[in-house]
């Protein structure tokens, strides 16, 4: 079972001088641009990405993003990639763990046959490679991007920072939220749209509404759903307790 970009399938010699025409005065790079088919690929394999989605043996092409870094050569100012994918979802990576996790991109992902695919893991894929050993985040996981922008994570999460939070325990949820669910669901025009507006569809500051909260997250994120979308890798009980302080706050005062 093979998922890949027409456009990435050639071999071109690598030619530095094309890499930096490529790159040169963008802030952004789409998953389109020509610069796939000039950066080196190669095939390798992820323990990480397998464990976190229970798959065994895939096979992904792809390019280093460190490399892409280099062709783009962007501000140094801006510390992070934002990535917007086609299906609504929005992550984000910091360069730094770019370069800490020397992560990669998938052009193509190769599944053994028969295994079951959700929707939305489609190329362009971050990669980690089975030499780093980062946490296990949301933000590792991020598939089916079309656009990768350069930005500063200061701008990037300033609306979430201007929130008036008023414990310690919400803030803690913040930061849970920022690295789980941002990416689906956004809260003050940040974040990705692939899920619904928590504060809009959950009365969050009643018992009723928090409970209709948990049994819908549980069914979605919970480790037996049908979407390869387990927050069970990510969060404990006790982060899900602060999760869902931090909501509380945020919707009494919205």
């Amino acid at each position: 079972m093979v998922f890949f970009l027409p456009s990435c399938e050639s071999f071109p010699v690598f030619n530095d001088t094309l890499l930096r025409q490529a790159g040169k005065g963008s802030k952004s790079v789409t998953s389109r641009d020509s610069v796939f088919d000039l950066l080196e690929k190669k095939w390798i394999s992820s323990t990480y990405f397998d464990q976190g989605l229970k798959y065994e043996s895939s096979r992904m092409k792809v390019v280093s993003l460190s490399e892409l870094l280099k062709v783009y050569s962007p501000d140094e100012n801006m510390d992070a990639i934002l990535l917007n994918c086609a299906d609504g979802y929005q992550g984000i990576i910091s360069i730094n763990d770019v370069r800490n996790y020397d992560l990669q991109l998938a052009l193509i992902i190769e599944l053994p046959q028969g295994t079951a695919r959700p929707y939305w893991l489609q190329p362009l894929l971050i990669v980690v490679p089975n030499h780093a050993k980062p946490p296990f985040s949301e933000r590792f996981f991020t598939a089916n991007i079309t656009e990768l922008r350069f930005v500063r994570l200061v701008d990037y999460y300033s609306s979430l920072y201007s929130l008036d939070l008023r414990n310690a325990y919400a803030q803690f949820g913040l930061e849970l939220f920022k690295d789980n669910c941002l990416f689906c669901h956004s809260i003050n025009k940040v974040g990705g749209n692939k899920g619904t507006s928590l504060l809009s569809t959950f009365d969050l500051i009643s018992d009723e509404g928090i409970n209709n909260f948990k049994e819908k997250f549980f069914k979605m994120h919970g480790r037996d759903n049908n979407t390869t979308q387990n927050t069970g890798l990510f969060l404990t009980d006790d982060q899900f307790d602060a999760l869902l302080e931090f909501l509380y706050e945020i919707s009494a005062n919205h």
